[in-house]
């Protein structure tokens, strides 16, 4: 609505200037046309007064044959038209020297006219009481009948208004269309503005291959939509994760995926109803809000309704194919008020669907096994963790601006036998500040050591980082154990890199960056983590003693939509190169974010929208698979999964 108001007010701008303009011209017409008729009055004076007058006809009355010349010349200008009346008066008696046969009680021009013809020049003036002279133009002429710089008489001419009025309006119709045809080119070029914008907003929040909504967009309308739900009239999120795709993908190739996908966009779109708001999150992945739902047991049968849909075989690239949903519905407000917490319920939900094969899971479910607060996690527990080989690590890439995979972030999981999959967040913060950190920051390393060796004996150069907490930073033992890993498995100078975040530099620079010497020194890459999510310093980036710095992903995800954090990036990108520093945007959750966050100078970018964290096994086999198929970036984002939670890593 206030877009269209800054419409109006910009067309009401371009009426009230074109009008104005319109009418400053016609005036500069009307001047130049009355200008026109003066220097004819000029012309007649030249031609007829000068001949036909002298001084003697001024001061003594004309002579019989001068006023019978100056009336054939007269009369020969009325039959042409030229001139409807001539009157002369004298300067110095101000009585009437000649006037035409027919002016019966002529009327003397007023005192102000004989002071400005004193003047010399002629001039536009008003006819006097005389209705023979009607709507007719009157133009006084002052005449210096011997040339010794006195004016002698003034000449009052009447000329016909006729042809001045027809070409006045000629001009002034000329002046009008022209008008108008600049106001309509104006108006058109406005509404044509209004009108890419529009599309560009479109192209912001929809996604191109299915012409659902995108990410966007369902950050954009669920702030609203979550703002009016009640417990009485909920709203409620689906996540949708297809199954099998991957394998029509590699089948039938990435062109019948996008043919899938554009199917599956339709069978949701038609399911879910008029009223909700359909997405595609990116890859294979899609949402659904359904805003204040009056009736829990209708809500609860669209996604029943779209995985029945989405399983029916379906003719993809001339073949007959079936694929599979994993659905996940979480409830505002019950499950989160934010969109961030209903998609992680949702997320959660999803994953138990997908996990015990229901194919539709509400989060309440997930709630009976819901994992423990982190304060419930003990250091027992996750110690036995350990011991029991419950922890691993997924692994999530950086994408290069060439779109090689440059590196991989390592990311703690735990899977409890109680509660499934735990993201570092559920266990690390509780055990952060104990010994036991540096027991588990010892096996991160170790484990990430022995992957990153094994993938560089099979061609894959990629390098690794991990993330320090300031408890494992600060230990003495870390910078031997990273020398003595480099050492025994031959890895390549600062290709296992270790990240610690902007708060650790800021909070304690000086305890801080002798460390990171050290690790530096025992032939570690260091990373500066975070950047921007609590100072932002650019004068930090002149102390830390690292080789990359990593975007918080609260800016690098938001460059599409916010001048500001396109401002603020761009400005930490050119501080960071000014330094030699390779620098990576996190959040990436679209291709558009990818492009726009590469486009302003970033070297790489990380975030959902290039892959999502997978496991060891399932990263070397899409580390393997983007390697073949360099170049594509529409591929490097397809190979990718939408986002899980939000997490601190090891």
């Amino acid at each position: 609505m206030a877009s269209w108001r800054v419409l109006v007010a910009v067309v009401a701008v371009v009426i009230l200037t074109v009008v104005t303009g319109v009418l400053a011209f016609r005036e500069q017409i009307r001047s130049r046309t009355l200008g026109s008729a003066v220097q004819e009055a000029e012309l007649l004076s030249s031609v007829v007064i000068d001949r036909s007058l002298t001084l003697t006809d001024i001061t003594h009355g004309m002579h019989p044959v001068n006023r019978s010349d100056l009336k054939a010349d007269v009369i020969l200008l009325k039959r042409r038209g030229e001139v409807v009346d001539l009157s002369i008066w004298s300067m110095a008696t101000r009585k009437l020297v000649y006037a035409d046969e027919g002016q019966d009680g002529i009327v003397a021009p007023s005192p102000d006219v004989f002071e400005r013809a004193q003047a010399g020049k002629p001039f536009i003036g008003e006819a006097p009481d005389d209705p023979g002279h009607g709507e007719n133009l009157v133009v006084y002429h002052p005449y210096d009948a011997n040339g010794d710089g006195v004016v002698d008489a003034v000449a009052e001419v009447v000329l016909p208004s006729a042809s001045v009025e027809e070409s006045l309006n000629r001009s002034t119709w000329l002046l009008y269309g022209g008008g108008l045809l600049v106001l309509v080119l104006a108006i058109a070029g406005i509404l044509q503005v209004r009108r890419n914008q529009l599309r560009q907003d479109r192209a912001a929040v929809q996604d191109p291959l299915t012409g659902l909504g995108n990410r966007m967009l369902v950050r954009r309308v669920a702030p609203q939509i979550l703002a009016d739900a009640t417990e009485a009239a909920p709203a409620a999120l689906l996540l949708i994760d297809l199954d099998r795709f991957k394998a029509v993908n590699d089948t039938l190739g990435h062109h019948a995926g996008d043919e899938l996908l554009a199917a599956v966009a339709d069978v949701i779109q038609r399911e879910s109803g008029p009223s909700s708001v359909a997405a595609r999150l990116g890859g294979d992945e899609f949402a659904v809000l359904l805003p204040r739902v009056a009736d829990r047991a209708a809500a609860r049968a669209v996604p029943d309704r779209i995985r029945d849909a989405i399983r029916r075989p379906m003719t993809i690239a001339g073949s007959r194919v079936q694929v599979d949903a994993s659905i996940g519905m979480a409830w505002a407000p019950a499950d989160g008020t934010a969109a961030e917490d209903l998609l992680r319920s949702a997320d959660m939900a999803m994953y138990r669907a997908k996990h015990s094969g229901a194919g539709v899971a509400e989060y309440a479910e997930v709630a009976v096994g819901k994992p423990p607060e982190p304060a419930a996690t003990t250091v027992r527990e996750l110690s036995r963790a350990l011991a029991d080989h419950q922890l691993e690590l997924y692994y999530q890439p950086v994408r290069a601006a060439d779109s090689t995979i440059s590196s991989a972030e390592v990311l703690a999981r735990w899977r409890h036998p109680e509660y499934g999959l735990l993201e570092a967040s559920m266990f690390i913060p509780e055990v952060a500040h104990t010994s036991l950190m540096s027991t588990l920051t010892e096996w991160v390393l170790r484990e990430a050591a022995d992957r990153q060796s094994q993938w560089l004996a099979r061609g894959l150069d990629v390098r690794v980082s991990v993330n320090l907490a300031a408890r494992s930073l600060y230990g003495e033992s870390v910078a031997d154990l990273v020398r003595r890993l480099i050492e025994d498995r031959r890895l390549p100078p600062a290709s296992l890199e270790l990240e610690v975040s902007e708060a650790i530099m800021m909070i304690e620079p000086d305890r801080a960056i002798p460390a990171m010497l050290r690790l530096r020194d025992a032939g570690a890459g260091l990373c500066l983590d975070n950047f921007g999510a609590a100072y932002g310093a650019v004068s930090i980036l002149a102390d830390a003693p690292v080789q990359t710095v990593k975007i918080d992903q609260r800016f690098g995800g938001q460059v599409v939509e916010s001048s500001l954090a396109r401002t603020l990036v761009s400005g930490w990108v050119r501080a960071a190169h000014e330094r030699g520093l390779c620098v990576i945007a996190q959040g990436v959750e679209t291709p558009a974010t990818g492009r726009c966050l590469i486009d302003l100078g970033c070297d790489g970018v990380q975030g959902y929208g290039v892959c999502r964290p997978m496991p060891a096994q399932d990263f070397t086999q899409w580390l393997t698979s983007a390697s073949q198929n360099v170049g594509g970036e529409e591929q490097a984002y397809e190979a990718g999964h939408p986002p899980e939670t939000s997490m601190t890593d090891a």
